[in-house]
């Protein structure tokens, strides 16, 4: 059984929560910062819960305002098939560029 401070805690995370729902229901309409307030709450609430002992197994929907999700990338090297006859962009065309309907270029 949690101590009264938690308890009074948990409560304040609770009425926090309902103040939050209010305001995003009346006529203030969805701003950005309420979606970021409602994360803040469910984060208070991952937070009390983690104090708590208890495992915490969901992550957020979505990341919190100012943060980006994680992009891995590869360290494997690509096909060197891929650059078959490509010119090298950062020094200039070797060979005179061709449109596949055109011909050569000022043709």
């Amino acid at each position: 059984m949690p101590g009264a401070d938690i308890v009074e805690l948990l409560g304040t995370v609770d009425r926090l929560a309902r103040c939050v729902d209010s305001l995003r229901s009346s006529r203030l309409g969805e701003p950005t910062v309420f979606l970021r307030l409602v994360d803040d709450v469910a984060q208070l609430r991952v937070n009390v819960a983690t104090l708590l002992g208890e495992v915490v197994g969901g992550a957020p929907t979505h990341p919190s305002a100012g943060q980006r999700p994680a992009v891995g990338v590869s360290d494997m090297p690509y096909d060197s098939g891929l650059w078959h006859g490509a010119d090298d962009e950062g020094v200039g065309g070797h060979r005179p560029q061709v449109s596949p309907r055109l011909g050569p270029a000022g043709a």
